[in-house]
């Protein structure tokens, strides 16, 4: 027995030069935009190509996080043989890190690809916070100048006791 599949989308060149333009649900949407993230050192770089575009076509906004790139690329009336490159809306979203710094981003557009740079700081170091101790009138001293170390082997002076009806052991000295 022979099974034959027909893909409907082989034939959807053939469909689309009879009708002259390109079809219904390709055209309602937008485009992609296909783009490059990554880091320098105390920024982030995003790069997204839009061939056909002119500074006047795009707009950029960001807002709760969400960096847009956004626009139109005006089509032109031509007779085509072969048609490629695409024309139509534009929209591409980014997540963009909580540590970025978009007040201080900056915008560069040339041969089609858009360059976006966005400051984000380094991160930042943990650091140790002292503990202070003490009872009503002694002085207050710090935990980490002075650890307290008990050692603890059963039989010297530390026994387990026997579970209660918390169901955790208690230890005592």
């Amino acid at each position: 027995m022979r099974f034959v599949y027909n893909d409907p989308y082989t034939r959807r060149g053939t469909v689309q030069q009879m009708a002259g333009s390109e079809l219904v649900a390709t055209r309602e949407r937008d485009l992609p935009v296909p783009v490059d993230v990554y880091q320098l050192d105390n920024s982030i770089v995003i790069e997204g190509a839009i061939p056909g575009a002119r500074i006047e076509d795009l707009e950029l906004s960001c807002e709760s996080g969400l960096l847009t790139v956004q626009g139109q690329v005006a089509s032109v009336d031509r007779d085509y043989a072969v048609q490629e490159i695409p024309r139509g809306r534009f929209s591409r979203t980014l997540v963009l890190p909580a540590e970025c710094e978009v007040d201080g981003a900056t915008a560069s557009f040339e041969n089609g690809v858009i360059r976006i740079t966005i400051p984000r700081p380094r991160r930042r170091v943990a650091q140790t916070i002292k503990v202070q101790i003490g009872k009503g009138g002694e002085p207050a001293r710090s935990a980490k100048d002075k650890p307290e170390v008990i050692e603890a082997v059963k039989g010297r002076g530390y026994r387990e006791v026997a579970l209660k009806s918390g169901g955790r052991k208690n230890r005592q000295k």
